[in-house]
Formats: structure tokens, sequence, C-alpha cells
């Protein structure tokens, strides 16, 4: 963070700097800012579906990448919609804790379901008790005729291990959201909505830095920056660049960390939405154990290839510079030769041409750049690549250096 308001005072825009940290300064109540916001799609189930399941893999990857893992993410995934749809056809809104009271009081068996005891202390009960009075247009009351047929049949009727599993996938990702300091930062909305850390602010020239460091806070760190991270994507694919031009960006530090598969669709059209993505990682391979190994090949190939501008530092790891290498292409090489024989009274010296097709930088090369310091008189060496450029002589590619002193 030092870095950033180091820039901001080089540059005179102190004033843009919006720190979003456990100070509590400023807020994002992430699920009121759908339902509410602007657009077509603000306040749809499926939407608010998509955003817990965005978070949900980024802190279960490895559950992600295991083999049956696909039915319980639907099923979680119908859980929260039923939830959803319950809570804003009766309420009008939904809350993480309005969600989860709903789900810990719903019927567990047919038995429970139909005691008048369970009626009385049931949150879920009330909720499609009033559902029930509402006069409620064409449409919504086929949702909420789903929904009761969800929580009063299938859910009460699902064995037991079943429903566990579903639980705890689902309410190990919420409880993130339900503790200090998230809560207050997250979940609960201010009374003064100028302390909201809206994401459009950036299309007026704020710069939002997101202080919750992994190391520090775990999983709840990396959910809480996938939230706002998903969130400003949508948001910046929302706006209307004709009236507003300002070039946004998005800048990601260990962004293997916060890598989802919303990034690969938001890469594809982020130049239409004149947003640049910067994104820093040490090598590939971090991305593979972070997005479920080689299960994840594909979706990491596709994030990495739409990345337009690559460059490359020092780097030890084979993947990474092969990947490197293969990404700036191969070109036929001439190489020159000479030899020389001594032959009874002759002396004989011959020179010849051939060409080779190979690397224009070899996965060597990478191992080679300067990484910086007073060994390197503060220089650090690059190789830049850009998609569809070509630089001096008609390369693909050039060596770069950086001074670390300038940073």
């Amino acid at each position: 963070m030092k870095t950033w308001l180091k820039y901001a005072e080089q540059t005179g825009r102190e004033k843009s700097i919006l720190v979003f940290d456990k100070s509590g300064k400023f807020t994002f109540p992430f699920l009121q800012y759908e339902i509410e916001r602007e657009g077509d799609g603000s306040g749809y189930t499926e939407n608010l579906v998509r955003l817990f399941t965005t978070v949900y893999e980024a802190i279960s990857r490895q559950q992600v990448a295991g083999g049956n893992n696909a039915y319980w993410t639907r099923a979680m995934q119908q859980l929260l919609r039923n939830a959803i749809d319950l809570s804003m056809i009766v309420r009008g809104t939904t809350s993480i804790s309005l969600i989860q009271q709903i789900i810990f009081s719903a019927p567990l068996k047919a038995e429970e379901r139909d005691s008048q005891e369970w009626r009385d202390n049931s949150l879920c009960w009330q909720l499609l008790a009033e559902g029930n009075a509402k006069d409620l247009d064409e449409w919504a009351a086929h949702d909420f005729e789903s929904t009761v047929a969800f929580w009063l049949k299938e859910y009460p009727n699902l064995a037991n291990e079943t429903r566990s599993g579903i639980l705890s996938n689902l309410t190990t990702m919420m409880d993130i959201f339900l503790r200090r300091p998230f809560r207050q930062l997250f979940s609960e909305s201010p009374a003064d909505r100028r302390k909201i850390a809206f994401p459009e602010l950036t299309h007026r020239g704020a710069i939002i830095i997101m202080d919750f460091p992994v190391k520090e806070y775990g999983d709840a760190g990396r959910a809480a920056q996938v939230v706002y991270k998903y969130l400003w994507q949508q948001a910046a694919e929302r706006r209307n660049t004709d009236e507003n031009p300002r070039p946004i960006f998005l800048w990601v530090d260990e962004a293997q960390n916060f890598a989802t598969e919303y990034d690969m669709q938001f890469q594809a059209t982020a130049r239409s939405s004149r947003a640049c993505t910067v994104y820093l990682t040490q090598n590939l391979p971090n991305y593979y154990a972070e997005m479920g190994g080689e299960h994840s090949k594909y979706r990491v190939d596709s994030l990495v290839g739409n990345l337009q501008t690559k460059i490359w530092h020092a780097n030890s790891d084979p993947m990474t510079n092969e990947q490197a290498a293969e990404t700036i292409g191969k070109s036929w090489h001439k190489r020159q030769s000479s030899g020389s024989s001594v032959g009874g009274d002759s002396f004989n010296i011959s020179s010849g041409e051939s060409e080779s097709f190979d690397y224009d930088v070899s996965p060597q090369q990478f191992t080679k750049l300067k990484k910086g310091g007073p060994p390197n008189g503060f220089k650090v060496g690059a190789v830049v690549f850009q998609n569809g450029r070509t630089w001096l002589e008609g390369k693909t590619h050039f060596f770069a250096e950086f001074n670390q002193l300038d940073i």
C-alpha cells in the first residue's frame, strides 16, 4: 500500500486515494449493492447466486478440483436460490444473516415440518406464511410456489449426510462475512451512504486500495477482495464509455490468490470497457496450484492468453520460461560455423552457414535476466511482448530494463 500512496503523492493524486481496510472508514454491503445498483439485472436472484458461487470458487479451489464437486456446487446454488427467493419475495431484500436464519430454521424432516412447535419458532415458516398471504403477480407467484415446494417437500426429504455436505459448503463460506471485521464492513448497511466504497467511484477517478492481505486475513481476506473485484469488473462492463470514457484499471498483486473463472470473461471484453488489467505472479504454476492443478489447465491458459501484454522477469521455473518462449515464438535463425584442419603440409580453414527453426528467446535466457539490487546497479531485466505488435527489426518482443530506484 505504501507504494501506491507514494505514486499518488508523486502525481498529485493524494485526494483520489480511498483505502478500504478494517478501520471501518469505508464499507461495502455487497448484497445490498447488488440489489439496488443500476441495471436490468439488479436484484436478480441468479446474479446473487453467482456472486456467492464466485466467492466459493476462490476460497475452495482444491475442492473445486474434486470429482463430485459439480453436484455439491449445484446443490449449494439451489439452497441459496431458494433462500434468496424467499427473502426477496416476502421482504423485498436479503442479507447474509437473513439467508443463514432461513436455512437454519428450515425443517430437517417431514415430522418436524408438520409440528406446531417448529412453526412457532421457525423464521423459514414465518416467511412462507407471509408470502402465502401476499398478493403476488403471476411470475412472483410461480417463483414462490417453487420455493414452497423446495422448503416443505424437497429439503426435508434430503438424506442427512447429503444435507450436511451442502450446508457445510455454504455456511463455512458465509460465516466469513458474519464475523468481525468483515460483518460490519461487508454485511451491514451504514446509515451514511457516503461511507460506501462503491466500485463506480473509480469511474470518476478514485483509486481504491483493498488492504486485506491474505497473509494476515487468510481465506476471509481473499473472499472479501474477490467479492469486490468481481463486482468492480461487472460495474466496469456496465458503464457507458461514450458518456464516461475515462480509462480505469485493475491492479492485482499475487494475482493467483484472486483469480476466478469470471476473469476469463472479463478479459475478453475489458478493452471495450476501457479497463486495463495488470496481474502479477511469480510463475505459471502458481495459477495451476490455486485454480485446481491440472484440472484447471484450460481455464488458466485461457486467462493468461487473454492478457495481451506480457512482461517476464528473471525466473527459474522451467514451465514459465518454456511458456514464455513459446508465446514469443520461433523463427528461422542463420548460424555461422567455421573450422580448421591440418593435413600433411596443408592447413585448411573452412566456414559455412546453416539455418534452424528455433526460439527467438530461448527458455534459458529468462534465467539470465538482471534481478536488481546493488550487484546489478538496481536494474531489473525484462522481456516485453504484446500480441499483434512488432517492435524494432520486426520482432514481436524487446528486452527492457527497469530502474528499481525510480519505483
